[in-house]
């Protein structure tokens, strides 16, 4: 069974072209870039898995990783760091391997 994952970043755009190259893994994915964005998702989908990518200036992402932990504190949460090195695209292999471990984790 695949996981529900949503991925939470900065540009819709890039979003959406991470989603068509996830889903080529065959990975159920939604997107969202603002709270708002979230709390829709969380409230009108089955989400498993969250996604939050490394380019969202600090302040942003910890309003919405405190809004995620507040609203499904259950959901799996991982955050990607800023490194050197890193890019949009490191998210694909970044959240293969999240949900390849909750594959295995709730097999």
């Amino acid at each position: 069974m695949e996981p529900n994952i949503l991925l939470i970043g900065k540009n819709l755009s890039t979003l959406e072209i991470l989603k068509d190259e996830l889903t080529k893994f065959k990975r159920k994915v939604d997107y969202a870039n603002s709270e708002e964005g979230i709390s829709q998702c969380l409230k009108n989908q089955k989400v498993d898995l969250i996604i939050v990518g490394a380019g969202l200036p600090y302040e942003t992402k910890d309003v919405m990783v405190k809004l995620i932990q507040n609203r499904a504190p259950k959901i799996q949460l991982h955050i990607m760091e800023r490194a050197p090195g890193i890019t949009p695209a490191s998210m694909i292999s970044y959240t293969n391997e999240k949900a390849i471990m909750w594959r295995l984790k709730n097999s």
